[in-house]
Parts: structure tokens; sequence; C-alpha cells
């Protein structure tokens, strides 16, 4: 879904009109607040533990017990004068193919699995835990392994979203993903740098597994250069780009997904973390010029400012595709004619 603000005179009334935006578009397409599996928040500095609160208060009551993996980050979006969005994802689940949505807690890692896939809410060292990024982010993907193999037979981390405190700790970072799955399938990586992680970790890491315990899963995931493919997705790492349009980041984005046999026609969602904020605009320009124009329909989107790996680069867009069959991939259409990611 397409990340969803709004501005009211309190918190707890901008987040209620969130949420009822959020249900308004998964209505769209078949589906429920129950059926949310995974949340992704921007917040002011100092804010995310009362924003948290306030979007899931506004829940009903039986979500609250079950909620969505539901991160929130501190970063700036994509105006000024709105604090906040909110940009999630849901299963779709029919009669013949229920989305069978559980689940999951180990040792502070959260997450919620549906149809073959696993989404990790982020998550940050255990206390025991020395305070260094390194170390930290293994003792992340460590509990998160182990979540996901409680979830299913097998386990394959995709995608991740990684939150740094001080940007000049990323590529250190990336290594330690990299090295960790040395004999595994290599994830997608995205590397940011955000405030106010919790208890002053380094690190925070939000990702997205495959599991076997579904029949949906018919082939393990496969690693190439920049994304991670699935039998139904392929999870593009960021693309990073000089140009504010994001321009050379979409032609980066297009070789990518060329890679894995499809297309920017087939993006089904994009998360982008520009330099400036004041520079926004210019990446809905190209945004539309990419995908409105030469590619229709457009993706969901969330727009966010964020420092990343590249001192010079202007905009980072990190993008899912679908590996759905044409007919099956219309399916996904929503009533406005945009693309929502549903699995």
């Amino acid at each position: 879904m397409t990340a969803m603000m709004e501005l009211n005179e309190t918190l707890q009334l901008t987040a209620t009109q969130e949420i009822a935006d959020v249900r308004d578009i998964a209505t769209s397409a078949g589906a429920q607040l129950s059926d949310l599996v995974d949340c992704y928040v921007n917040a002011p500095p100092g804010r995310s533990a009362a924003v948290r609160e306030a979007l899931l208060s506004a829940l009903p009551a039986d979500v609250q017990q079950h909620p969505p993996a539901f991160t929130v980050v501190e970063m700036p979006g994509e105006y000024q004068f709105i604090p906040n969005s909110i940009m999630c994802v849901a299963a779709l689940g029919n009669e013949t193919s229920p989305a069978q949505r559980q689940t999951w807690k180990y040792d502070g890692v959260y997450g919620v699995s549906a149809k073959g896939m696993l989404f990790v809410e982020g998550a940050s060292a255990s206390q025991g835990c020395s305070k260094n990024p390194v170390l930290e982010t293994q003792d992340v993907l460590t509990r998160i392994h182990y979540l996901g193999n409680m979830a299913g037979d097998t386990f394959d981390l995709v995608d991740c979203n990684v939150y740094v405190a001080d940007i000049k700790d990323a590529a250190a970072v990336r290594q330690a993903i990299t090295d960790f799955h040395i004999t595994k399938v290599q994830p997608a990586i995205t590397l940011v740098q955000a405030d106010g992680l919790p208890d002053a970790r380094s690190v925070l890491l939000r990702c997205t597994g495959t599991i076997s315990a579904s029949p949906l899963v018919r082939t393990r995931p496969v690693s190439i250069n920049g994304a991670t493919i699935t039998d139904r997705f392929v999870f593009a790492s960021a693309q990073l780009g000089r140009n504010s349009s994001g321009s050379d980041a979409f032609v980066g984005l297009q070789n990518v997904l060329k890679a894995a046999d499809v297309g920017l026609k087939e993006v089904v969602s994009c998360s982008f973390f520009v330099k400036n904020q004041s520079q926004m605009f210019d990446l809905f320009a190209g945004f539309y010029e990419t995908f409105n124009k030469e590619n229709p329909p457009p993706p969901t989107r969330g727009e966010y400012q964020a420092e990343t790996e590249c001192d010079d680069c202007l905009v980072a867009a990190k993008c899912v595709a679908a590996r759905l069959p044409p007919v099956a991939a219309s399916s996904s259409l929503g009533v406005d004619g945009s693309v929502h990611l549903v699995i």
C-alpha cells in the first residue's frame, strides 16, 4: 500500500485517520486490517514510541492481539509539515488458498507469516550484546534465523532494510550481513541512517524471508547481483542515484530487474530515501515519468529523507517486483489502477 499520512489536532486523531486510510485501501483489494502482515512507519525525533502506541491502539482489538510486524523509525517523511506516515502490506487469502496468517516470537524478535513468507519487525541487539555495529548485526541475524526456523521447515532471508545510527557504519554492517550468509541465500540489502534506534543501539534490522511450510513456496530463493529472487517476487537492493529525479537510480533498478527476467512494469512497491527533503518534488517528477507514463500502472510508494551509503547520492530507490503470470498480476490491480503489494 502507498504510505498514508494525515494531520489532525492530536496524535491519536491522526493515527485513527491513518489506520482508517489503510483499512480503506485493504478493503479495495479484498483484505481487512486483520490481514496486515507488515507496516513501516516514520516518526519525528523522540516520538517513535508515542506514534507506535497511537497507531497500534487505533487498530481493532482483535488485531492488537496479533498485530502486523510494526516497525517505527525516526526519520522525516514526504513533507516537512506532516510528521509521520504508515505503509503496510496485507496477505490475501481465499477459499482455495487461505493466507494462514500466524505470529511468531523469539527472544525479542517478532514476525508474521502468511503464504510462505515471514515479515520480521525491526529488531535490535539483545541486552547482553556489546554495543558494536558488527556484533549487533550478528546478534539480530542469529535470532531472526531462529525465528524463521520456528515458522518453517526451512527459512531463507531474502530482504533486509537496515537502519544505522551512523551511516559511517554501513560498510561494516553490510559486510557482516554478507559474511553471516556466506553459505546461505544472500538477502537484498538497503542501508540508511535513522535517529532514535531502540536502547541507543547502532543497528535496527527489518527483514523478510521465505519459509517452506507453505506449499506456495515451490523453489528456494536465488541471489543475483543487486537482488534476491523468490518464486513470486524480486527483492531489489536499494539503487543509488546522483540525480534528484531518481532517473539514474531507475536505470539501475531496470538493469537489476532485467537480470531477474522482470521489468519496471512488474514493480509493485517502492520506498524512496532522498538526501534532501526539499528535492522531493524532483523525485515525484522522475517517478511519474518512469512509472505513470512509461511503465504503468505505478507501484505503491513511500518517501523519506535519509542519508545513504553514497555520500553524493541524492536518491535511494528500494523496490519489489512481482513474478506473477500476466493474468494473476492483473488481479492485484486496485480500483484506482495502481498496483498493490499483496501476498
